[in-house]
């Protein structure tokens, strides 16, 4: 249908011009017309950029402007097929989204869209005056949508927004029997929740593809011959009501008492755009009759110089004023020296004698001395200059050793023995990566000592590193890595006992404000699946680090922070360490237990929550049924699925849970219902 509309169009708008054209007086000599019919071979090519408004069910209101929204790409290209008809090819890239909020219901979506279409652009070329320096068009196509669209259903906690009457968003719904211990909590504008796949409607697994028509009106200006500067606007009037996946049938609390529209949805792009041709242009200036004489020379009398010679025929231009010049215009030079007069202080120097630049003739002396000066490397005639530098100076190198570097979590026995080093420090470069690093010294053969040291602990991967500006760790290098080093490198307190101060462990990422601007903090992340934060430093006496743990309560408000001490390499009780405690400590993975093949399995973890469970979660934990927990520490609980005695059939069954829609599912190895690492759990079953 739309291929016949832009058909009956452009035969109509062509049938007119040509009449036009023909009504014209034929005996008239034609002008030529500055809109010049673009060569085929020679397109356009463009960018753009622009804003995309959404028109659809979700404030159908028409609130807000058309060029305060989400940003859009256009990249084209455009080829004249006539002075009246362009046609343009085009990929448009950006995102529709738009938020609704009031007191009947509140909505939002974000989609992503990618679009490539064809339009015919009309320049009203037979209308409009032929001299013209902008010009007007309008277009018509036909394209293809592709769009995925999302909402942003909970915080980055989990928690699910719940909009109540007052106009806040909590974390309980208003007539939960528990709303008087809601919080107000903030939309975090993260798009996480796929709206296709919520299927509120019932349409199933819908293409997320459709065919659009855009219409629009512009205007183009030739900024030069080969570059074009366009503005337009252009709605495009889709075939689906399903992109903020709200349609007319729509109903429940979701839509609220506002019905959808009965269209379906649309939405504009405006834009300006800068575009390149590759015709070639003939010079138009008017050339002269190769037969006729000119006489240039008649044209530039001009003398800058005042010397009396025209600058046409000047050699020596820009001459000192008063100056006595020859024919040529150049300053007389009286003895041939290649030293004008007026700088000349021996007039009349012999022929072909070696001079000085003020004309003298140079003795054998002065000879000898500026073949010297030429071929000087000694620095005996160099003008030297002394100078101090006090400011700005050049920041000494310092060394140290990393230890490990990780992309993902790291296994939990590895971190103790990293815990165990007194002065470790743990770096995270970004989301993903966390190296560590110990010591700080000023000069490498040191800090090699150490790297030896360390390697003969058992820490294989040790290599010898510089701090950079951005804070990353560069290695010096395999030669300087390997570099040999005389003197004691045997470890000095390889079994030294020491105390830290843990200030918890949480199943999420903690934001830098949750221990109240404390700033010496480590953050590691074990494949127990929770992230520990300690505080930087090494304490020798249960003293020192009792006291630090009460100035932190007092100072930052950090009040379930506890000590934990590290000797030879591991974690060990409190008790073992010397001191005398009134609680059992946990989180002691005791190295001298007894595994058994009988005793290890294996599971699916599907989650691990705090306080309630997510409504969607909680949803998909009953379809797949008989989903355990388990109370783990901090107030947390484990969730898991199966009980395996492989890991393959572990592996096979997660892959089950993730097609599902449990995207976050992994394997986890337990012995006697304690969790292990997976490779320990291999290591036990390979025996």
């Amino acid at each position: 249908m739309v291929v016949r509309i832009l058909l009956v169009i452009t035969i109509f708008v062509a049938s007119y011009s040509s009449a036009k054209a023909n009504s014209k007086d034929t005996t008239e000599t034609k002008k030529e017309s500055p809109q010049k019919l673009q060569n085929l071979f020679s397109p356009s090519i463009g960018l753009g950029v622009g804003m995309f408004k959404f028109y659809g069910d979700v404030l159908q209101v028409n609130r807000g402007s058309a060029l305060i929204s989400n940003i859009g790409y256009d990249l084209h290209v455009k080829q004249q097929l006539s002075p009246s008809f362009i046609a343009k090819f085009y990929v448009l890239f950006g995102s529709l989204s738009s938020n609704e909020r009031s007191i009947e219901r509140n909505l939002n979506f974000r989609s992503s869209i990618t679009v490539g279409g064809f339009a015919l652009m009309y320049n009203f070329n037979g209308l409009l005056p032929e001299k013209r320096v902008i010009n007007p068009f309008v277009t018509l196509g036909i394209e293809s949508v592709e769009f995925h669209s999302k909402t942003d259903l909970y915080d980055s906690y989990g928690n699910k927004y719940n909009y109540w009457s007052d106009g806040s968003i909590r974390n309980l719904a208003e007539d939960d029997v528990n709303s008087s211990d809601a919080i107000v909590i903030q939309r975090d504008y993260v798009y996480e929740t796929d709206l296709r796949e919520m299927d509120y409607d019932g349409k199933g697994k819908y293409p997320e593809r459709t065919f659009a028509v855009p219409i629009g009106i512009g205007a183009q200006m030739h900024l030069t011959k080969n570059i074009d500067f366009t503005i337009g606007t252009t709605m495009h009037f889709t075939f689906s009501d399903l992109i903020d996946n709200v349609v007319s049938e729509s109903a429940g609390d979701r839509i609220g008492t506002l019905k959808a529209n009965n269209s379906n949805d649309r939405f504009l792009m405006s834009s300006i755009a800068f575009s390149y041709n590759f015709q070639g242009h003939k010079n138009d200036k008017k050339i002269n009759d190769p037969t006729e004489f000119i006489d240039y020379l008649a044209y530039d009398n001009a003398d800058e110089d005042n010397d009396g010679v025209i600058d046409f025929i000047d050699e020596c231009p820009w001459t000192p004023a008063g100056v006595e010049v020859d024919e040529k215009g150049c300053p007389l030079d009286k003895d041939s020296d290649f030293v004008p007069n007026y700088k000349d202080d021996e007039l009349e120097s012999r022929p072909e004698v070696p001079v000085t630049p003020q004309g003298v003739e140079m003795t054998d002396d002065m000879i000898y001395e500026a073949y010297m000066r030429y071929i000087d490397s000694t620095g005996m005639f160099a003008t030297t200059e002394t100078r101090l530098i006090t400011a700005h100076a050049r920041p000494k190198k310092t060394y140290r050793v990393q230890v490990g570097s990780f992309s993902e979590a790291i296994d939990a026995e590895l971190v103790d023995r990293f815990l165990s080093i007194p002065d470790v420090e743990i770096k995270n470069l970004g989301d993903t990566l966390t190296v560590i690093a110990v010591g700080n010294y000023d000069n490498l053969p040191e800090a090699l000592k150490r790297k030896m040291q360390l390697t003969k602990e058992g820490f294989n991967a040790a290599i010898v590193v510089t701090e950079e500006r951005d804070g990353s760790l560069k290695s010096v290098g395999d030669e300087a890595n390997n570099m040999a080093i005389e003197g004691n490198t045997n470890a000095a307190e390889s079994n030294e006992l020491f105390f830290r101060i843990q200030l918890g462990a949480f199943s999420k990422k903690q934001p830098s404000s949750s221990f109240n601007g404390l700033k010496n903090i480590m953050e590691i992340k074990a494949d127990d699946g929770l992230y520990k934060y300690l505080y930087t430093g090494a304490f020798k006496t249960i003293e020192e680090a009792a006291a630090r743990k009460m100035d932190l309560a007092v100072d930052y408000g950090v009040k379930d922070a506890f000590i934990v001490a590290y000797k030879g390499g591991k974690r060990i009780p409190l008790n073992e360490a010397g001191v005398k405690t009134s609680y059992v400590e946990t989180d002691i993975k005791n190295t001298q237990k007894e595994y058994s093949k009988e005793n290890v399995k294996f599971k699916v973890q599907v989650g691990i929550y705090k306080n309630q469970l997510p409504t969607e979660v909680l949803s998909k934990f009953m379809e797949i049924g008989n989903v355990e927990q388990k109370s783990v520490e901090n107030g947390l609980t484990r969730y898991s699925v199966g009980e395996f005695k492989t890991l393959d059939e572990a592996e096979k069954f997660k892959q089950e849970l993730i097609s599902k829609g449990l995207g976050g599912s992994f394997v986890i190895s337990l012995h006697n219902e304690e969790l292990i690492p997976i490779n320990k759990a291999q290591e036990i079953l390979s025996k």
